[in-house]
């Protein structure tokens, strides 16, 4: 986060918009977050599913295997999403905070 003078216009305006890209990563984010979350939750579902299947099969155990990895790329995907996030979180306060405490530029 760049240093501005409380009192510079242009300074104000440049944090603004960076609170404003900041805001907008931090949103883009977040959604695929929650798509990840969704497919995670899915997947769960499915595999709980196939393994109530009492009978054995070959291809059967196969599926759940795939899935199984699949679910554990997903879940350390999930983590990488879920700390980005938080790291823009915080930025977006960080910005936030810079910015209720400038004066405006007509002030």
């Amino acid at each position: 986060m760049e240093h501005t003078k409380p009192d510079s216009g242009d300074g104000r305006e440049q944090l603004h918009q960076q609170y404003r890209d900041q805001l907008s990563q931090y949103k883009s984010a977040n959604a695929s977050l929650a798509d990840i979350a969704w497919t995670l939750s899915e997947l769960e579902q499915q595999i709980g599913t196939l393994e109530t299947n009492q009978e054995p099969d070959p291809q059967l155990a196969r599926r759940i295997s795939d899935l199984r990895r699949w679910r554990s790329t997903l879940e350390e995907t999930v983590l990488r999403h879920m700390y980005r996030t938080e790291e823009l979180m915080a930025t977006v306060a960080q910005l936030r905070t810079a910015l209720a405490h400038t004066i405006p530029p007509d002030a």
